[in-house]
């Protein structure tokens, strides 16, 4: 049995940090919901509004939460004894591969095969 200690470590202040980010996230997308607006006898149309800033921050806040599925699951992996392994083929991840992304569950070749079936 290998030992995932650091990855486990790695994964946990990952897993910290992208809770805090999304709840940031989170809040601000609220008080951009909730923001008084400017006060005018003329009519202006939702559309008028820059909903720019929330668009990107609930784009921000949806990539950072599939995010932290995957760190989630990686976890789960490590207790359930099955994190190194690729989850489509099989074969061991590569360590290099672990250190920089600890919360990938599939082998490069797997991914690159999931990457380009998903981009036909």
């Amino acid at each position: 049995m290998t030992d995932f200690e650091p990855q486990k470590r790695a994964l946990v202040q990952l897993r910290q940090r992208l809770i805090r980010t999304v709840g940031a996230l989170e809040d601000a997308i609220r008080e951009d919901v909730n923001a008084p607006g400017t006060i005018s006898n003329v009519p202006t149309h939702p559309a008028d509004h820059d909903a720019e800033g929330i668009d990107k921050n609930i784009a921000l806040a949806e990539t950072e939460e599939g995010l932290l599925e995957q760190v989630e699951a990686a976890l789960a992996r490590i207790e359930n004894q099955t994190y190194g392994r690729c989850q489509s083929c099989g074969n061991a991840i590569p360590a290099a591969r672990l250190e920089a992304l600890p919360y990938t569950a599939f082998c490069v070749a797997c991914a690159a095969a999931s990457e380009s079936a998903g981009l036909r």
